[in-house]
């Protein structure tokens, strides 16, 4: 091999070497400026506008009713006045658990409690989306869309009462919305 032809192959190995460090050098000058993403980040979802809310966030209504999504179900919303099949756990403020079980339940249909309505096949009027089969949520229901000043069983009178909501399936019926 000529001399030349050597001077050149050390001069485009020398270059190309140079650029590759000049490219390692900015690569870690932006990593050191802009923290890395987490696995977290990489796989929070980035809501649509007309998406449920997220999992784990707090809402409060006009009304002072609060909510919270556990799980975002998959299925379909309930229908004014179709029958579903909720199981639920009922607790005072202080966690005591006061009922639980699983209901077949008509929402809408002369709810005893607005807020548990509300909770489950929301209010539009409020901004409460209603839940989809699968959901689970929590419910933070004020005395004025609970039983209010009346004595309900064990229940006392003006009580703020928590559910955790799970919306089992739509059993059927309701009317369009």
């Amino acid at each position: 091999m000529s001399k030349p032809f050597r001077f050149i192959i050390v001069l485009s190995l020398f270059t190309s070497l140079s650029a590759l460090a000049a490219c390692q050098s900015s690569s870690s000058k932006v990593a050191t400026t802009r923290p890395s993403p987490t696995l977290e980040s990489a796989a929070t979802p980035i809501p649509s506008p007309t998406a449920s809310p997220t999992p784990g966030e707090m809402k409060t209504t006009p009304s002072g009713l609060q909510y919270q999504d556990l799980q975002i179900g998959s299925g379909p919303r309930p229908l004014m006045l179709q029958s579903l099949k909720v199981a639920y756990v009922g607790k005072f403020q202080d966690g005591h658990i006061f009922d639980k079980g699983l209901i077949d339940y008509n929402h809408g249909k002369d709810p005893m409690l607005k807020g548990w309505d509300w909770g489950i096949g929301g209010n539009s009027k409020e901004g409460i989306e209603p839940m989809r089969v699968g959901g689970k949520r929590i419910v933070i229901i004020p005395p004025q869309l609970g039983y209010g000043d009346k004595i309900y069983g064990t229940i006392p009178a003006n009580s703020t009462l928590t559910f955790e909501l799970e919306l089992i399936r739509i059993n059927g019926g309701g009317f369009g919305r």
